[in-house]
């Protein structure tokens, strides 16, 4: 992996990081997430860096055997991924991947949206987490290319199948920093048949401005209120319980194209 400490390093030196705002990785579909940042916060900014970094040296994900049996060559895949190391993104934009005009996979790591986790969990935990969790939407983008595309600019379906998709395998390797053993999913269940409920009327919706609100609670709000990212971990879960890792194996293979109808 490729660390870029350019934004991060420019603002720890006192720089007006206005210059990098119209870069790519301030840009999701049409709109610009760049704000100009705190200025007194370099103290914490230059410490959440340090541990990210140290941390990353040492990475081993969270549920490897899955990334074992999903994807062959992981280890090899993300040898040219990039991550970028800044401050400027507007809430929740903490960590996100992105590609560049070039194809390549950037993972965004925005410090000063970590500062609100300082103090609350430890900041290796939380790089374990999400460094399990945004490095395998990489290697999703890699090996469904499509699929950010129609997460970004796809009907509405589309949206629909592949942020499940997207979301319910990277919150079900990540979850709460757990092997997927250990576990006890059962006490989601009433999450599991909130998420599905609504799941049911996101799909039967019919209204342009309706759908637009549906595709943007799927995946932002409170983690256990995104009702797409719990609809899919969930009932990847279940499938597991049933079938262990062949069977989520066997799911995965079967692509995005009409996984929200099948967590409902």
């Amino acid at each position: 992996m490729i660390i870029n400490t350019e934004i991060v390093d420019a603002y720890l030196n006192g720089e007006n990081i206005s210059k990098f705002s119209s870069l790519f990785i301030y840009r999701q579909a049409d709109r610009s997430i760049f704000q100009e940042p705190e200025k007194d916060k370099a103290e914490i900014v230059s410490k959440i860096k340090d541990e990210i970094i140290n941390h990353i040296c040492d990475f081993i994900p969270c549920n490897k055997r899955i990334w074992d049996i999903l994807f062959k060559d992981w280890q090899k895949d993300l040898d040219n991924i990039i991550l970028d190391l800044v401050v400027g993104c507007k809430e929740p934009n903490d960590a996100f991947v992105l590609k560049d005009l070039n194809e390549r996979h950037h993972m965004i790591f925005d410090l000063l949206c970590w500062e609100k986790y300082v103090g609350k969990i430890s900041l290796s935990k939380l790089s374990q987490n999400l460094l399990t969790h945004e490095l395998f939407h990489v290697l999703i983008g890699k090996y469904y290319t499509d699929i950010e595309e129609s997460e970004q600019f796809g009907n509405y379906r589309d949206k629909l199948d592949a942020i499940t998709f997207n979301e319910g395998f990277a919150h079900l390797v990540s979850y709460n920093q757990q092997e997927i053993d250990s576990v006890e999913w059962e006490k989601l269940e009433d999450i599991y048949i909130q998420s599905t409920n609504k799941m049911k009327l996101a799909l039967m919706e019919t209204n342009p401005q309706s759908q637009e609100q549906y595709i943007y609670e799927a995946n932002f709000g409170n983690y256990y209120d995104k009702y797409a990212c719990m609809c899919g971990m969930i009932y990847l879960a279940k499938e597991w319980q049933l079938g262990g890792y062949a069977k989520l194996k066997e799911v995965f293979d079967q692509g995005y194209h009409g996984f929200a109808r099948k967590c409902i």
